[in-house]
């Protein structure tokens, strides 16, 4: 098949067919308005001007047929991709590159996860505030040792042990369900949980490594890994979340907990009503109630969907975001 001329015919189609300036290969039609967003945030003359392709006959993309496209990538062709955090293992990965975009962070869902996303869910659903900041942050340190395991083994091609340390083992890791989460101020016993679970797949690792090499790991080739991080890509040890398999923080734990503290911050709210309005009538207080439950009624995945829109849109520092907007900054000069 020749990429080269399916690439030109897809730049022809874009301009003449459908008068846009830009064309974007994504991984799956569920990614396009996620890269949509942050290229007009960057460029707001594109708007309505972006063209997403479809580069494969059968209606399948994926990394492996977008990777066919690398070498014709150029201002008006680009290609945007979850970078699943190859690079942090493999220098030679191909979408380190030109005109090619990767979100830095494990996948998309990781930005919706992002504790400043959430919180804004939290507001709008509620009118609270919930500190995820150090729900995350506290999450992130104990399912580190996990993530950095995942990394030395990759390094290192040990594939002996893909069946344990894999993208199913950190959704597992991170399930919600089951959890003992009842109540605002459980969040100690929500950690111990995860703890206990990544504690677990260590010591089967362990079972299965020599002692010595699995000693020697954490003894010298993690804090190599941890300093690595550091010093070259300012990853810490409490915003590790970001980089571990984004649907599983998605799916398995934000969506589940996000239901059940939806839920907490509504009764607090009510509370709160009832105390500010105490010398109301019973009719304007049930009223006004009745509009907090309504709004906290909406769908909250449809919130999550979106909730990546807030580090797009604000002003807040997040680091991630900020790479690839200024990538897309440097060399988008359509």
């Amino acid at each position: 098949m020749d990429y080269k001329e399916i690439a030109e015919r897809m730049e022809l189609d874009a301009s003449l067919m459908r008068g846009c300036y830009l064309s974007v290969l994504v991984e799956d039609i569920y990614d396009e308005r996620f890269w949509e967003v942050i290229i007009e945030n960057v460029r707001p003359d594109l708007k309505d001007k972006i063209d997403f392709p479809n580069p494969s006959p059968k209606g399948t993309r994926g990394k492996d047929i977008l990777k066919k496209f690398k070498s014709f990538v150029k201002e008006n062709f680009i290609i945007c991709i979850d970078s699943d955090c190859e690079y942090l293992y493999d220098d030679k990965v191909w979408y380190v590159a030109d005109y090619i975009y990767h979100t830095v962070v494990y996948s998309k869902e990781n930005f919706q996860c992002n504790h400043l996303s959430l919180n804004e869910v939290c507001r709008d659903l509620t009118l609270k505030n919930y500190d995820f900041k150090a729900l995350l942050e506290n999450i992130s340190i104990k399912v580190s040792p996990l993530f950095y395991v995942w990394l030395y083994l990759r390094e290192n091609n040990f594939r002996q042990f893909n069946d344990l340390i894999n993208n199913e083992k950190f959704e597992n890791v991170l399930s919600f369900d089951g959890t003992q989460f009842n109540d605002i101020g459980d969040e100690n016993i929500l950690c111990q949980s995860i703890e206990g679970r990544v504690n677990d797949t260590l010591q089967i690792l362990k079972s299965r490594m020599d002692e010595g090499w699995y000693n020697s790991v954490f003894t010298h080739d993690i804090p190599q890994i941890k300093k690595r991080l550091t010093e070259q890509y300012s990853i810490h040890e409490e915003e590790i979340l970001s980089f571990c398999y984004g649907h599983g923080v998605l799916e398995q734990f934000v969506s589940p907990f996000m239901v059940k503290l939806i839920e907490k911050l509504k009764i607090l709210k009510t509370e709160e009503i009832r105390q500010t309005l105490s010398e109301a009538s019973d009719e304007d207080i049930d009223n006004t109630i009745s509009r907090i439950e309504n709004i906290a009624q909406q769908d909250i995945n449809t919130k999550l969907n979106d909730s990546f829109k807030y580090l797009v849109y604000s002003t807040a520092d997040n680091k991630q975001m900020q790479k690839i907007k200024e990538k897309l900054a440097d060399e988008l000069n359509c």
